[in-house]
């Protein structure tokens, strides 16, 4: 009995102790307040090991990554509709010029007028526009409400004294490039600068509730065995200081044929996988989440993948399986699903809410309603898919038909 009491007396003094020097016991706080939805149930999972009530883990900062037209963008701006979702201020940061407003509109369901857009010129105006986004709102609407910031994308911004460089005039003199640019470039230029502000980043975030998705594309090392695989921008400062990194890569086109030689790109399958993961268990990957083009995300699309992973189903036979017993109250549930479409019947997530962490059928419908065309998405006889390889892979094929 005394012993209790001691324990007693040492937690009361930890919880004055923290609340007189300003610190937290450890087990009073969340590491992630609050997620925000990506728009597909298998993506969320992989962030945040959560499906309806999970995503991108909040105040923390995203990188998403990958080759060239790997529908990183197209991902960024669902994030921004999931923070619309929960009453947040999301701010789009079109570094690369490239933002369509009817396609935003149709792929992610934002609501445009409630949207921020800025266009910063160098790394250096990037970090400040997301400083002073964040004081403004913070001033304006006080430190509750959630902030999410998608920078499209850090491998395109150059650093302030690479952009002074346009203003060189023809011919240009040593001394002309002397008073216009300052220096020339130096080992690391935009790293560095990405290092020193990140750094600066994480306390702005943890401090006023706001979460940062950078995009960044990979680009492929000059002379370098083994993966040559880099990203483009931040230098290994982003990849330190990311609480999670996801991977995205198209795996395969939706094309339309409009004649025997042309078709119509109406979508992609792609890979998803967790690189790093400080939210939940990292190397996660999931097959085919489904991005059309006219339609927007579909949010079922690779969940199979993740609800074996997580053992709410079991694989019985080759396209069978059941949902675990303790989430139908030892009711049997069977269901056919294609492995190779990496999906699951909307009745089943209907008719088992558990699965994707809700609570009743009419959460499930209110969640999947605004995806509805993506999810009945219908191709005609003439939509093919075909695999899409990698440059490497291109390089080769070409190689060996001339040889």
């Amino acid at each position: 009995m005394a012993k209790k009491k001691n324990e007693s007396s040492m937690d009361d003094f930890f919880s004055s102790m923290a609340k007189a020097t300003g610190g937290d016991v450890l087990n009073e706080i969340d590491s992630v307040k609050y997620f925000i939805d990506s728009g597909n149930l298998a993506i969320n999972y992989i962030c945040s090991g959560r499906f309806i009530d999970g995503g991108i883990p909040g105040g923390k900062l995203t990188e998403i990554y990958g080759p060239s037209s790997s529908s990183k963008s197209l991902v960024g701006s669902n994030v921004l509709y999931g923070c619309q979702k929960i009453n947040g201020i999301p701010i789009l940061l079109d570094c690369e010029n490239s933002a369509n407003k009817e396609f935003i509109k149709k792929a992610s369901h934002c609501d445009l007028k409630r949207v921020l857009r800025y266009t910063p010129q160098t790394l250096e105006d990037v970090f400040k526009q997301k400083y002073t986004s964040i004081d403004y709102i913070r001033k304006a609407e006080g430190k509750d409400i959630p902030i999410a910031i998608v920078y499209d994308s850090i491998s395109v911004s150059p650093c302030a004294r690479e952009f002074r460089e346009i203003k060189l005039p023809d011919g240009y003199t040593e001394a002309d490039f002397k008073r216009i640019v300052g220096a020339h470039e130096q080992p690391g230029e935009r790293a560095k600068i990405c290092s020193r502000e990140l750094r600066k980043l994480n306390t702005v975030m943890e401090k006023n509730n706001a979460t940062v998705v950078i995009l960044n594309q990979t680009r492929n090392k000059i002379g370098t065995y083994g993966n040559p695989e880099t990203t483009g921008g931040g230098g290994a400062a982003l990849e330190f200081y990311a609480s999670c990194r996801l991977r995205t890569q198209t795996l395969k086109k939706i094309e339309e044929k409009i004649s025997s030689k042309s078709t119509r790109t109406l979508g992609v399958y792609v890979r998803v996988q967790n690189r790093k993961n400080k939210t939940h268990r990292p190397f996660i990957s999931t097959d085919n989440v489904q991005l059309l083009f006219e339609h927007g995300i579909n949010p079922v699309s690779g969940l199979l993948t993740c609800l074996l992973d997580c053992r709410k189903i079991e694989a019985k036979s080759a396209g069978n399986f059941t949902v675990n017993p303790k989430l139908t109250d030892g009711k049997e549930i069977n269901f056919k699903a294609s492995v190779d479409r990496n999906d699951v019947p909307i009745e089943i997530l209907l008719k088992c809410p558990a699965l994707i962490d809700a609570t009743t059928e009419q959460e499930v419908s209110d969640y999947l309603a605004p995806f509805h065309n993506a999810i009945n998405f219908n191709p005609s006889k003439d939509v093919v898919e075909t695999e899409v390889r990698s440059e490497d892979e291109e390089d080769l094929r070409l190689d060996e038909e001339l040889n």
